[in-house]
C-alpha cells in the first residue's frame, strides 16, 4: 500500500533548527571587537546583557570603544555633530559615522527658532529667538529642554514674575537623573535683577513651580561670571564665581539656602579678571576645583575637605605649547590669555581664548584653544553654536531596552 500525501509531506518537513546560546564570556568578547552601533544595539537587546556591558571588568572596553566626547552642536542636518575632543580615529568614527544616525532629525528645524542657553550631561535649554516680536498670548513655547539623542523636546511659558527681554535674560541651569533630582530633569531660573536672587524650578510636566528661594538686595549676587556654566557638586549645592568681592556664591538644591565661599590668595583681580578663573568639580563631584591663569602661568587650587580652605594641586606652564600653535603667542599688557569655558564639569578639558587688548575694545580670536590637562596637549577649534557632552557609558545605564 503507497504511503499517504500527509505522511509523505511529514517525512519531507525540514527539522527545526536547535537554537545556540553562546557563554557570556564568549558573547562579551565578541560584543568588544564589535563596533559603536552593534554595543549599543547589545545593550538596548535586554537588561542582562546591559549588566554585562556596564559590569567592572567590561566598562573599560565600553569607555575606549564608546568613550565620552564632546562635539559642537551645529543646525547643519546632514553634519549636526562636529567633534571637539578627543581627537582619536575611534572617536572621530563614533562622532562623524554613527552619532549623527542616532541624533533626530529635527534639530535643524529647532535650532533655528531657538538659541542654546545652557547644555549639561546631555541635556540641552533653548531659547525662543525674538521673544519680543510674538504677542504674550502666544508666549507658551519660549524655553525648551532638548535631548538630541533622543529628540525628547519639553516646552515652557516664560518663568513668572519674570520680565524678559532682549537686554536681560536669566541664569538656566538644568539638571539629569545623574544629580540628586528625582525624575529625568530639573530646570531651573535664577533671576539676578534688582540685586537679588529669585530661584524658579519646573518638572519635566513643563509646568513651574512655586519660588524656591528669594533673597533681595544682595549684592554678593549682582554679577555671577558670565561665561561658563556654574560648577554643580555631587549634593546639589550650584556654585558661580562673583565678580565682586572676590566670592563664590552658591545655591543649595537641598537645603534651599544660599552660601559663600571665599576664593585662594592669588593675583587675579575678579571684578577686572573674571575670565582668567575658571570653576569646575573634583572628578568625585564632591569638593570644588578653581583654575587661574596669570600670563602664561595656569594654577590649579583643589578646595580642602570641609570648605575650610584652598591647595595649590599644580601649575602648569603653558607658554612652550602656546607657542607651538603659534609662534606669534606673546604676553604683555596688550595680550593675554582667557577662560572660554570647559567641556567636562571636572575642568579636565578647558577651553582657552586669545584676547588683544585695542584703545577702546578687547578684540577676541575667532578660534578656542582646547587644552586637555590630563594628556597636556593642545590643538586649536573652531568657534561652534553649543557645546554638547556625550557620554555614551551613562547613556547605556539609562537608556530602554527593545520592545
Amino acid at each position: 500500500m503507497a504511503p499517504s500525501r500527509k505522511s509523505r509531506r511529514e517525512k519531507e518537513k525540514p527539522e527545526t533548527p536547535v537554537a545556540w546560546k553562546l557563554p557570556m564570556d564568549l558573547l562579551r568578547e565578541i560584543i568588544a571587537r564589535s563596533n559603536h552601533r552593534t554595543l549599543i544595539r547589545c545593550a538596548a537587546t535586554c537588561n542582562l546583557l546591559r549588566r554585562e556591558i556596564l559590569s567592572p571588568p567590561f566598562d573599560p572596553r565600553v569607555t575606549e570603544a564608546a568613550p565620552c566626547i564632546l562635539t559642537n552642536l551645529c543646525t547643519d542636518v546632514k553634519k549636526p555633530l562636529a567633534l571637539v575632543h578627543p581627537t582619536t580615529p575611534a572617536a572621530m568614527t563614533f562622532c562623524h559615522k554613527h552619532l549623527p544616525r542616532l541624533l533626530s532629525r529635527n534639530v535643524g528645524i529647532l535650532l533655528a527658532n531657538y538659541k542654546p542657553v545652557s547644555s549639561r550631561r546631555g541635556l540641552v535649554v533653548l531659547r525662543r529667538l525674538n521673544i519680543e516680536k510674538r504677542p504674550k498670548s502666544d508666549r507658551c513655547s519660549e524655553l525648551c529642554v532638548y535631548d538630541p539623542m533622543s529628540g525628547a523636546q519639553t516646552f515652557f511659558s516664560d518663568p513668572p514674575e519674570i520680565r524678559i527681554s532682549q537686554y536681560y535674560d536669566p541664569k538656566y541651569v538644568v539638571l539629569t537623573a545623574a544629580d540628586v533630582i528625582d525624575g529625568s530633569f530639573l530646570l531651573l531660573v535664577f533671576d539676578l535683577h534688582r540685586y537679588g536672587i529669585r530661584v524658579h524650578t519646573a518638572s519635566p510636566c513643563g509646568t513651574w513651580g512655586p519660588v524656591r528661594y528669594e533673597s533681595k538686595h544682595d549684592t554678593l549676587w549682582m554679577s555671577p561670571r558670565k561665561r561658563g556654566d556654574p560648577a554643580i557638586l555631587s549634593h546639589g549645592a550650584i556654585h558661580w564665581v562673583s565678580d565682586y568681592h572676590e566670592q563664590i556664591r552658591s545655591y543649595d538644591l537641598c537645603t534651599r539656602k544660599q552660601g559663600s565661599v571665599k576664593l585662594p590668595p592669588s593675583n587675579c583681580d575678579v571684578e577686572h579678571d573674571g575670565n582668567q578663573l575658571y570653576l569646575a568639580t573634583s572628578s568625585d563631584g564632591k569638593l570644588l576645583k578653581l583654575l587661574t591663569i596669570q600670563g602664561f602661568m595656569m594654577y590649579v587650587w583643589l578646595q580642602v575637605p570641609g570648605g575650610s580652605g584652598w591647595s595649590l594641586e599644580t601649575v602648569i606652564d603653558m607658554e612652550e605649547k602656546l607657542r607651538s600653535l603659534d609662534p606669534r603667542v606673546t604676553g604683555g599688557p596688550d595680550k593675554r590669555i582667557e577662560f572660554e569655558g570647559s567641556g567636562k564639569r571636572t575642568g579636565e578639558v578647558v577651553f582657552l581664548v586669545e584676547v588683544h587688548k585695542q584703545r577702546y575694545t578687547d578684540v577676541y580670536s575667532d578660534t578656542l584653544i582646547v587644552f586637555d590637562l590630563e594628556a597636556m596637549k593642545m590643538h586649536r577649534q573652531k568657534r561652534g553654536l553649543l557645546l554638547l557632552e556625550i557620554d555614551l557609558p551613562s547613556r547605556l545605564k539609562n537608556m530602554k531596552t527593545f520592545s
